[in-house]
């Protein structure tokens, strides 16, 4: 079996030890669910041609579309002043690739809005990005959700410092960090003998902007993860590229668990 789906494929058993289910859906995505439902506003930079892939595809809006533009528009029911302007329908049903799974936790969470959920997905997303040893225009990730009645900041931290520890990092810390749809927000790290601390994704707690549109009551402790990245630090790569080659020769030299048997 080729290393990278081993690592895969261990993720995947802590979070169902850890008493989570998988989720899954398509790669293509309404911008509705990518952005506009994640409280991603209409002029965000992280929607232009730069960073997505737009599709010719559209998709018509879900039902009850109306709260997610009266929160972008005014803040809807909430405290929140929204993003002002006018929302429009139109860009929304424009399909994109993926450019995060988190796209189907939100739709999960429009589902299950009652608790409690617990809940993963891994797959691929897709950005535009310049080829390099550390960036490629499509990689794996991890998204987990987790709703359920008084959960907070500190069950968001336990939940992340298991996890990494049960992937064999044991010295892991927390910087806080900003993140469109969730606040607060906190960006885990983990050491790495050799390189120091190395950021390994973003977490934080979805903004009610996000959830009131869905009738979502409680908290909702949210994160995601660049598989790749760990995966190099776990392999000892440099260059990411390497994890998509065919190589059999590396497949067969490379030990179980990147180099702890």
């Amino acid at each position: 079996m080729h290393p990278y789906q081993r690592i895969i494929d261990e993720m995947r058993r802590i979070l169902f030890d850890m008493g989570f289910e998988e989720m899954s859906g398509g790669i293509v995505q309404s911008s509705f669910w990518n952005f506009d439902a994640l409280f991603q506003p209409q002029d965000h930079p992280a929607r232009e041609m730069q960073d997505t892939f737009f599709l010719g595809e559209r998709r018509p809006l879900p039902a009850g579309y109306e709260r997610v533009r009266d929160m972008h528009e005014h803040g809807g029911g909430t405290s929140s002043t929204g993003w002002g302007g006018t929302w429009s329908a139109e860009k929304a049903e424009q399909c994109v690739l993926r450019t995060h799974t988190t796209s189907l936790s939100i739709q999960h969470l429009a589902a299950h809005p009652k608790p409690p959920v617990r809940a993963f997905c891994i797959g691929r997303v897709y950005r535009r990005e310049a080829i390099d040893p550390t960036h490629l225009a499509e990689f794996e990730q991890l998204e987990g959700i987790v709703m359920d009645e008084d959960v907070n900041l500190r069950h968001l931290l336990g939940f992340l410092k298991e996890f990494y520890a049960k992937m064999g990092f044991e010295k892991v810390r927390f910087r806080p960090g900003y993140f469109p749809y969730t606040e607060p927000s906190v960006e885990p790290e983990v050491y790495v003998d050799g390189l120091g601390w190395v950021e390994l994704g973003g977490s934080g707690i979805f903004r009610q902007e996000v959830t009131e549109p869905f009738g979502i009551e409680h908290p909702v402790l949210a994160w995601g993860l660049g598989i790749s990245r760990v995966a190099m630090l776990r392999l000892g790569l440099r260059d990411l590229r390497q994890l998509y080659r065919s190589d059999v020769e590396w497949v067969r030299d490379t030990p179980t668990y990147g180099g702890r048997r």
